[in-house]
């Protein structure tokens, strides 16, 4: 049985982490581990890896032998295990990308020992055959999109849940509560919407910087203190985003939106900013709203729409469909 081992030097609970256990849970016969070497890991996300893989982590004194190393993360810290686990194939599975000065890519090691790169969309991929380091991953790069569990989705998003809805409008945003995921469009967005006196609720689904955020608004944007719920992390998002109108992800940059996959599966519309993955994931105004990342004032002109035509943009998800098959079979061949 053929040893994978996936690592990661910090698990917190994002999307790469959710990709990640969405992809190990799927996977057959083959003996998988999950490697860290940062004892702040998120405790309860090791711990449902551990139903899937043996969980291990990974100090100076570590050794082992496997046969494929996957490498999911952007940064140099990634290679810190170079020495500490022996393997026939090593491949970089990329989810985001890192600050520049921090990437995989400006380590000299990472063009040696890295066979193969998996991007999780064509975009991602275009995105690095425009880097000064394309000449030498060009050959290297493949592209897989993430497994997306739509019966666990869907069975999750039908347990209950008690919420306080907007009889108007009803927005949520699932993911770390930071200002690169674009939160201060959110209250731009909130802003306007309070502006033309529409009633509504934004869920926010997620850690990080939670409390500084929400002191924020509680210090400059005290109207609107009503209008936003923090529920911190949850297990299961899916039962909020189901009973919502839209799922907002207003990020400055993405690779694969992961939970607009998982939206359009509950026939949920997406509010997106126009990241260059958006418009590989979201047609705009039939399944969704594409704005501007840049001129904030434009969500203004967008108003109308987001209000009046959330039922059109549900018809056209009606018959959104999703299957693994041909992710599951290309893991397969270059594991």
């Amino acid at each position: 049985m053929k040893k994978i081992m996936f690592f990661r030097p910090m698990f917190y609970i994002g999307g790469t982490e959710i990709a990640i256990l969405s992809l190990v849970r799927n996977l057959k016969d083959y003996e998988i581990y999950i490697g860290y070497t940062d004892k702040t890991s998120n405790k309860e996300l090791l711990e449902k890896y551990a139903k899937y893989a043996k969980v291990v982590f990974i100090d100076e004194n570590y050794k082992q032998n496997i046969d494929t190393l996957v490498l999911c993360s952007p940064y140099k810290t990634a290679l810190e295990i170079n020495d500490r686990v022996k393997r026939d194939k090593t491949i970089l599975w990329f989810h985001h990308f890192g600050n520049r000065e921090d990437s995989i890519f400006c380590d000299d090691l990472f063009f040696d020992v890295v066979d193969e790169v998996v991007a999780v969309s064509e975009t991602c991929k275009k995105i690095m055959l425009k880097q000064d380091y394309a000449s030498k991953i060009k050959n290297k790069i493949k592209v897989i999109y993430n497994i997306i569990d739509v019966k666990d989705i869907i069975e999750k998003s039908n347990e209950p849940v008690d919420l306080e809805l907007s009889d108007e409008l009803n927005i949520v945003s699932v993911g770390r509560v930071c200002y690169e995921k674009g939160f201060e469009r959110q209250l731009m967005l909130a802003k306007l919407l309070k502006k033309h006196n529409i009633n509504f609720k934004w869920y926010i689904i997620g850690g990080n910087y939670y409390e500084h955020i929400e002191k924020e608004i509680r210090d400059k944007y005290e109207e609107l203190k009503e209008n936003f719920v923090f529920t911190g992390f949850l297990d299961n998002p899916y039962n909020i985003i189901k009973k919502c109108d839209y799922l907002a992800l207003l990020s400055d940059n993405e690779t694969w939106g992961l939970v607009l996959t998982e939206a359009k599966a509950l026939g949920v519309p997406c509010i997106v900013t126009d990241f260059e993955v958006a418009y590989e994931q979201i047609l705009d105004n039939k399944t969704g709203i594409i704005l501007s990342r840049d001129n904030i004032q434009s969500y203004e002109d967008k108003i109308d729409l987001i209000v009046n035509n959330k039922q059109i943009y549900k018809d056209n998800l009606k018959d959104f469909t999703w299957s693994n098959d041909k992710t599951l079979k290309r893991w397969a061949k270059i594991l």
